[in-house]
Protein backbone atom coordinates (compact mmCIF):
# COMPACT_ATOMS: atom_id res chain seq x y z
CA UNK A 1 0.00 0.00 0.00
CA UNK A 2 2.89 2.68 0.86
CA UNK A 3 4.82 1.82 -2.10
CA UNK A 4 1.38 2.35 -4.08
CA UNK A 5 0.89 5.80 -2.31
CA UNK A 6 4.55 6.24 -3.03
CA UNK A 7 3.77 5.99 -6.63
CA UNK A 8 1.02 7.86 -7.07
CA UNK A 9 2.25 11.00 -5.48
CA UNK A 10 4.09 11.49 -8.06
CA UNK A 11 2.51 9.90 -10.84
CA UNK A 12 -0.86 12.29 -10.16
CA UNK A 13 1.72 15.57 -10.76
CA UNK A 14 3.24 13.99 -14.09
CA UNK A 15 -0.17 13.19 -15.38
CA UNK A 16 -1.09 16.88 -14.99
CA UNK A 17 1.94 18.17 -16.66
CA UNK A 18 1.72 15.66 -19.29
CA UNK A 19 -1.83 16.50 -20.05
CA UNK A 20 -0.95 19.92 -20.22
CA UNK A 21 1.52 19.28 -22.48
CA UNK A 22 -1.05 16.94 -24.68
CA UNK A 23 -3.13 19.35 -24.67
CA UNK A 24 -1.01 22.02 -26.61
CA UNK A 25 0.28 19.97 -28.70
CA UNK A 26 -3.32 18.40 -29.97
CA UNK A 27 -4.45 21.93 -30.10
CA UNK A 28 -1.93 23.24 -32.19
CA UNK A 29 -2.44 20.05 -34.67
CA UNK A 30 -6.06 21.25 -34.54
CA UNK A 31 -5.35 24.79 -35.21
CA UNK A 32 -2.85 24.30 -38.05
CA UNK A 33 -5.44 21.70 -40.05
CA UNK A 34 -7.79 24.47 -39.53
CA UNK A 35 -6.17 27.39 -41.18
CA UNK A 36 -5.08 24.79 -43.65
CA UNK A 37 -8.47 24.10 -44.64
CA UNK A 38 -9.02 28.16 -44.46
CA UNK A 39 -6.70 29.01 -46.64
CA UNK A 40 -8.44 26.90 -49.21
CA UNK A 41 -11.50 28.43 -49.13
CA UNK A 42 -10.35 32.35 -48.40
CA UNK A 43 -9.35 34.36 -51.69
CA UNK A 44 -8.89 37.40 -52.31
CA UNK A 45 -10.97 39.33 -54.91
CA UNK A 46 -9.24 41.50 -57.50
CA UNK A 47 -10.75 43.87 -60.12
CA UNK A 48 -8.09 44.81 -62.78
CA UNK A 49 -8.05 47.02 -65.96
CA UNK A 50 -5.74 44.47 -67.63
CA UNK A 51 -5.48 40.93 -67.61
CA UNK A 52 -3.39 39.26 -64.85
CA UNK A 53 -1.87 36.02 -64.85
CA UNK A 54 -0.44 34.20 -61.61
CA UNK A 55 3.24 34.50 -62.49
CA UNK A 56 2.48 38.61 -62.65
CA UNK A 57 0.99 38.11 -58.85
CA UNK A 58 3.75 35.57 -57.65
CA UNK A 59 6.79 38.34 -58.20
CA UNK A 60 5.21 40.50 -55.90
CA UNK A 61 3.04 38.08 -53.80
CA UNK A 62 4.98 35.32 -52.70
CA UNK A 63 1.97 33.74 -50.84
CA UNK A 64 0.12 33.75 -54.39
CA UNK A 65 -1.49 30.38 -54.86
CA UNK A 66 -3.95 30.44 -57.32
CA UNK A 67 -5.47 33.33 -59.57
CA UNK A 68 -8.60 32.29 -61.11
CA UNK A 69 -10.32 34.96 -63.62
CA UNK A 70 -13.87 35.86 -62.31
CA UNK A 71 -16.59 35.81 -64.90
CA UNK A 72 -19.15 38.68 -64.52
CA UNK A 73 -22.08 37.20 -66.76
CA UNK A 74 -23.93 36.42 -63.91
CA UNK A 75 -24.44 40.30 -62.82
CA UNK A 76 -25.38 41.34 -65.92
CA UNK A 77 -27.93 39.08 -66.22
CA UNK A 78 -29.32 41.27 -63.04
CA UNK A 79 -29.28 43.95 -64.80
CA UNK A 80 -30.66 42.72 -67.99
CA UNK A 81 -34.16 43.04 -66.10
CA UNK A 82 -33.66 46.62 -65.48
CA UNK A 83 -31.49 48.00 -68.68
CA UNK A 84 -31.79 47.54 -72.23
CA UNK A 85 -29.64 44.68 -73.91
CA UNK A 86 -27.83 48.08 -75.52
CA UNK A 87 -26.90 50.03 -71.77
CA UNK A 88 -25.82 46.32 -70.08
CA UNK A 89 -23.22 45.80 -73.54
CA UNK A 90 -22.20 49.28 -73.08
CA UNK A 91 -21.53 48.57 -69.39
CA UNK A 92 -19.60 45.28 -70.45
CA UNK A 93 -17.21 46.83 -72.28
CA UNK A 94 -16.52 49.11 -69.80
CA UNK A 95 -16.65 46.19 -67.09
CA UNK A 96 -12.67 45.51 -65.23
CA UNK A 97 -11.80 41.94 -65.11
CA UNK A 98 -12.18 40.30 -62.11
CA UNK A 99 -9.82 37.76 -60.16
CA UNK A 100 -9.94 35.26 -57.29
CA UNK A 101 -6.90 35.15 -55.53
CA UNK A 102 -6.11 32.26 -53.52
CA UNK A 103 -3.08 32.48 -50.81
CA UNK A 104 -1.14 29.10 -49.86
CA UNK A 105 -1.28 30.48 -46.68
CA UNK A 106 -4.03 31.60 -43.57
CA UNK A 107 -1.87 35.20 -43.39
CA UNK A 108 -1.91 36.59 -40.30
CA UNK A 109 -3.63 40.46 -39.76
CA UNK A 110 -0.11 42.19 -40.37
CA UNK A 111 0.62 39.40 -43.08
CA UNK A 112 -2.84 40.02 -44.66
CA UNK A 113 -2.35 44.34 -44.83
CA UNK A 114 0.89 43.97 -46.11
CA UNK A 115 -0.61 41.96 -49.40
CA UNK A 116 -3.52 44.09 -49.90
CA UNK A 117 -1.26 47.22 -49.89
CA UNK A 118 1.24 45.72 -52.27
CA UNK A 119 -1.43 44.46 -54.53
CA UNK A 120 -2.94 47.59 -54.72
CA UNK A 121 0.30 49.02 -55.87
CA UNK A 122 0.29 47.10 -59.17
CA UNK A 123 -0.90 49.52 -61.67
CA UNK A 124 -3.43 47.61 -63.46
CA UNK A 125 -5.38 46.92 -59.85
CA UNK A 126 -8.20 49.36 -59.57
CA UNK A 127 -9.85 47.35 -56.26
CA UNK A 128 -8.89 44.93 -53.71
CA UNK A 129 -11.26 42.60 -51.52
CA UNK A 130 -9.63 40.97 -48.62
CA UNK A 131 -12.46 40.77 -46.87
CA UNK A 132 -10.17 41.41 -43.71
CA UNK A 133 -13.11 42.06 -41.13
CA UNK A 134 -14.60 38.63 -41.15
CA UNK A 135 -10.61 37.15 -41.76
CA UNK A 136 -9.49 38.83 -38.57
CA UNK A 137 -12.45 37.80 -35.93
CA UNK A 138 -11.49 33.83 -37.56
CA UNK A 139 -7.84 35.13 -37.30
CA UNK A 140 -8.43 36.28 -33.48
CA UNK A 141 -10.53 33.57 -32.35
CA UNK A 142 -8.19 31.13 -33.18
CA UNK A 143 -5.50 33.09 -31.57
CA UNK A 144 -7.40 33.57 -28.32
CA UNK A 145 -7.82 29.82 -28.47
CA UNK A 146 -4.57 28.94 -28.81
CA UNK A 147 -3.35 31.41 -26.12
CA UNK A 148 -6.20 30.42 -23.76
CA UNK A 149 -4.57 27.20 -24.10
CA UNK A 150 -0.78 27.67 -23.54
CA UNK A 151 -1.83 30.23 -20.17
CA UNK A 152 -3.58 27.42 -18.58
CA UNK A 153 -1.15 24.91 -19.43
CA UNK A 154 1.74 26.55 -18.93
CA UNK A 155 0.46 27.16 -15.05
CA UNK A 156 -0.56 23.65 -14.94
CA UNK A 157 2.78 22.51 -15.79
CA UNK A 158 5.00 24.94 -13.45
CA UNK A 159 2.52 23.68 -10.38
CA UNK A 160 3.31 20.18 -11.67
CA UNK A 161 7.15 20.58 -11.15
CA UNK A 162 6.26 21.73 -7.91
CA UNK A 163 4.51 18.75 -6.72
CA UNK A 164 7.32 16.54 -8.84
CA UNK A 165 10.25 18.37 -6.48
CA UNK A 166 8.20 18.65 -3.38
CA UNK A 167 7.46 14.63 -4.05
CA UNK A 168 11.12 13.90 -4.36
CA UNK A 169 12.09 15.57 -1.70
CA UNK A 170 9.85 13.54 0.91
CA UNK A 171 11.66 10.49 -1.32
CA UNK A 172 14.91 11.42 -0.07
CA UNK A 173 14.03 11.71 3.20
CA UNK A 174 12.59 8.62 3.47
CA UNK A 175 16.06 6.63 2.06
CA UNK A 176 17.96 9.47 3.78
CA UNK A 177 19.53 6.82 6.50
CA UNK A 178 20.39 4.50 3.47
CA UNK A 179 21.96 7.30 1.24
CA UNK A 180 24.59 8.61 4.43
CA UNK A 181 26.03 4.83 4.45
CA UNK A 182 26.63 4.45 1.02
CA UNK A 183 28.13 8.17 1.47
CA UNK A 184 30.14 7.09 4.34
CA UNK A 185 31.62 4.30 1.92
CA UNK A 186 32.31 6.40 -0.81
CA UNK A 187 29.73 5.76 -3.23
CA UNK A 188 29.17 8.04 -6.02
CA UNK A 189 26.09 10.50 -6.51
CA UNK A 190 24.10 8.74 -8.61
CA UNK A 191 24.78 5.20 -6.93
CA UNK A 192 23.85 7.04 -3.35
CA UNK A 193 20.74 8.66 -5.18
CA UNK A 194 20.01 5.73 -7.75
CA UNK A 195 16.60 5.11 -5.49
CA UNK A 196 15.20 8.64 -6.67
CA UNK A 197 16.48 8.25 -10.38
CA UNK A 198 14.86 4.75 -10.91
CA UNK A 199 11.53 5.39 -8.49
CA UNK A 200 10.89 8.93 -11.30
CA UNK A 201 11.85 7.02 -14.28
CA UNK A 202 9.54 4.13 -13.62
CA UNK A 203 6.71 6.72 -13.24
CA UNK A 204 7.79 8.62 -15.86
CA UNK A 205 7.27 5.87 -17.86
CA UNK A 206 3.79 5.05 -15.99
CA UNK A 207 2.98 8.03 -16.55
CA UNK A 208 3.17 8.24 -20.45
CA UNK A 209 1.64 5.19 -21.46
CA UNK A 210 -1.34 6.43 -19.72
CA UNK A 211 -1.86 9.50 -21.35
CA UNK A 212 -1.09 7.48 -24.42
CA UNK A 213 -4.04 5.18 -23.87
CA UNK A 214 -6.23 8.22 -22.77
CA UNK A 215 -5.11 9.95 -25.74
CA UNK A 216 -6.05 6.86 -28.01
CA UNK A 217 -9.92 6.29 -26.01
CA UNK A 218 -10.28 9.79 -27.10
CA UNK A 219 -9.74 9.31 -31.04
CA UNK A 220 -11.99 6.41 -30.49
CA UNK A 221 -15.11 8.32 -29.40
CA UNK A 222 -17.60 8.62 -31.34
CA UNK A 223 -18.79 12.44 -30.27
CA UNK A 224 -14.87 13.29 -30.51
CA UNK A 225 -15.10 12.53 -34.47
CA UNK A 226 -17.95 14.21 -34.50
CA UNK A 227 -16.36 17.68 -33.35
CA UNK A 228 -13.63 17.09 -35.36
CA UNK A 229 -15.92 16.64 -38.58
CA UNK A 230 -18.47 19.96 -37.88
CA UNK A 231 -14.99 21.71 -37.33
CA UNK A 232 -14.02 20.91 -40.87
CA UNK A 233 -10.83 19.53 -39.61
CA UNK A 234 -9.12 17.43 -42.34
CA UNK A 235 -6.73 14.74 -41.07
CA UNK A 236 -5.68 13.09 -37.79
CA UNK A 237 -4.51 15.33 -35.32
CA UNK A 238 -3.57 12.06 -33.10
CA UNK A 239 0.31 11.00 -34.10
CA UNK A 240 0.51 8.33 -31.50
CA UNK A 241 4.40 6.82 -32.35
CA UNK A 242 5.38 10.84 -32.03
CA UNK A 243 3.51 11.80 -29.06
CA UNK A 244 4.79 8.33 -27.13
CA UNK A 245 8.50 9.77 -27.94
CA UNK A 246 7.54 13.01 -26.91
CA UNK A 247 6.01 12.49 -23.68
CA UNK A 248 8.22 10.14 -22.56
CA UNK A 249 11.33 12.24 -23.19
CA UNK A 250 9.49 14.93 -21.48
CA UNK A 251 8.39 13.16 -18.32
CA UNK A 252 11.94 11.81 -18.03
CA UNK A 253 13.77 14.57 -18.70
CA UNK A 254 11.61 16.41 -15.88
CA UNK A 255 12.14 13.62 -13.35
CA UNK A 256 15.68 13.60 -13.88
CA UNK A 257 15.65 17.22 -13.09
CA UNK A 258 13.38 17.24 -10.26
CA UNK A 259 15.92 15.24 -9.03
CA UNK A 260 19.00 16.94 -9.60
CA UNK A 261 17.25 19.82 -8.14
CA UNK A 262 16.79 18.08 -4.77
CA UNK A 263 20.26 16.41 -4.73
CA UNK A 264 21.67 19.85 -5.43
CA UNK A 265 19.68 22.08 -3.06
CA UNK A 266 20.30 19.23 -0.06
CA UNK A 267 24.21 19.59 -0.97
CA UNK A 268 24.08 23.54 -0.35
CA UNK A 269 21.97 23.14 2.41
Amino acid sequence: MNTLKRHFSLIIPLLALLFSLESIVLVNRAISMKEDRLSQSYSILLASQQKLSLETISQTIAQAKSLTPINPDFLLERLKQNMSEANVSAIKKDLPFFYSLKLAIFPNQKQLEAINQTLLKIPSIQKVEAFSKTHNQVYRLLFLIKLNVWIFASLIALLSILLIIRQIQIWRFEHSKRMEIMGFLGAPMWIKNGILFRLAIIDSVITSICILGGTFYLSTLSSFQELIEALEIQGSIFEFGTDFLMLLGTSVGISVFSVLVVIISQRRS
